[in-house]
């Protein structure tokens, strides 16, 4: 986990960059949650067999940002369930086309593990995505009374509580096809956030999404934990 101790003023963007390493590793756990797999296999002293999983640690960072940037341009215009899980198929079209053997590799995975290691390396994974997300929010804490656009600041803020909440309930549910639901929802946020912080993507959009993902969110939920609900900002 990135440490970040800064003095003197910084941009929200500045903070999102300078945990960009982080938060491209949760974008692509949430693709493929066991992507952060090798270690495990190593110590069964059968990692030997995955080498090309190697790869997806030393990405360098133009490869990174190719990646990134293709996924964005997956991405629904605007927020809608369905086009979530349509925007999926071409964003998993996109990291097996760019990642190659090691993708494949990924899927050989499940039959080597057992489904309680499977479990454990997710669970690891997803508390170190939510460890991640806390230090990034802490960090913009620190940049919204001074930022030129608090509202957008904010906005994120609300998008990572949010995230924070999703990886919460992921790592209790036990029916596999709703934790992946939970996944996908974390990926389309943590692109748009990507994607607003490029200026590629219009914050309104984020809106949109984090009213649809944490009304479906309460649906789901028999009951939402006092102090858990979002305050929505308008966004004029």
């Amino acid at each position: 986990m990135s440490d970040m101790s800064v003095h003197g003023e910084y941009s929200y963007r500045e903070v999102l960059d300078f945990y960009f390493d982080d938060i491209f590793n949760a974008i692509l756990s949430f693709q493929k949650p066991l992507v952060s797999s090798y270690e495990f296999l190593r110590k069964k002293h059968i990692a030997y067999k995955f080498k090309k999983l190697i790869e997806l640690k030393n990405l360098s960072e133009s490869e990174k940002e190719k990646l990134i940037s293709d996924f964005l341009d997956c991405l629904p215009e605007r927020a809608s369930l369905m086009a979530y899980s349509e925007s999926y198929g071409r964003i998993i079209e996109v990291f097996s086309t760019h990642l190659g053997d090691a993708a494949g590799l990924l899927e050989e995975i499940n039959s080597v593990l057992t489904p309680r290691e499977q479990e454990k390396i997710i669970k690891i994974q997803m508390q170190k995505n939510e460890g991640n997300i806390t230090s990034v929010r802490k960090s913009l804490s620190e940049v919204i009374l001074e930022a030129e656009g608090p509202e957008k600041v904010i906005l994120i803020d609300q998008a990572l509580a949010l995230a924070e909440k999703l990886i919460e309930e992921s790592l209790k549910e036990k029916d596999e096809s709703k934790r992946l639901n939970y996944f996908l929802h974390l990926l389309i946020l943590l692109l748009r956030i990507e994607g607003v912080k490029r200026g590629v993507t219009d914050y309104e959009v984020l809106y949109e999404d984090i009213a649809i993902i944490s009304g479906e969110l309460k649906t789901r939920l028999s009951e939402f934990p006092e102090g858990a609900a979002l305050e929505l900002i308008a966004t004029g």
